[in-house]
């Protein structure tokens, strides 16, 4: 699927793509390795969604995900992130899910939270937002979130639904477009 280990990237899915669903199944990845997954989003996956993507895994890895809410703003919040990631390693990885709005440009505060929790810390970070369309010329092109300054810190993949009546999703990592399948337990 996507090599996640020693790596951080922004994931500027198209609204509808699974986003989450890619996360929680990079999650269950990172749990049945024994590390810690940190969540850090504006609302909570969706139960039913999460509880199908996790199954399988056993008392003792589902312990090793804390969800952190994000009550006010990414800059309030990411302040808590200094208890939980204190002992997390190379080995670990910190989910950002939907930093920043999902419409409009992102806000300035977000993007300079999302550097602060990047450049804080020595783990494996996946940052997601939205896609956006931009017309270039005749072309219709897809741009991700929050500009330069976020392409300065991560690597950008893109995640997008091939068509609304499949399960099959494209995803785009540098040059390198696969494709991968959404189901029940996640992507395969």
């Amino acid at each position: 699927m996507i090599d996640t280990v020693g790596r951080s990237f922004h994931l500027s899915y198209e609204q509808g793509s699974g986003g989450t669903s890619l996360c929680l199944t990079i999650a269950k990845k990172y749990l049945m390795r024994g590390n810690t997954v940190l969540w850090l989003s504006k609302t909570l996956p969706d139960s039913q969604r999460t509880a199908q993507i996790l199954q399988g895994l056993n008392d003792g890895e589902l312990e090793n995900i804390i969800f952190i809410p994000v009550e006010i703003n990414l800059e309030e919040s990411s302040k808590s992130l200094k208890y939980f990631t204190k002992n997390m390693g190379y080995e670990d990885i910190i989910i950002v899910d939907d930093w920043c709005a999902k419409t409009g440009k992102a806000n300035k505060n977000d993007v300079t939270a999302l550097t602060k929790i990047i450049s804080d810390n020595k783990t494996n970070i996946i940052a997601t937002s939205t896609s956006y369309s931009k017309v270039n010329g005749n072309i219709n092109q897809w741009e991700s979130r929050g500009g330069k300054k976020i392409k300065d810190y991560l690597d950008t993949v893109f995640l997008y639904r091939i068509s609304d009546l499949s399960n099959v999703r494209l995803m785009k990592d540098r040059e390198v477009e696969i494709k991968i399948s959404l189901e029940e337990i996640g992507f395969v």
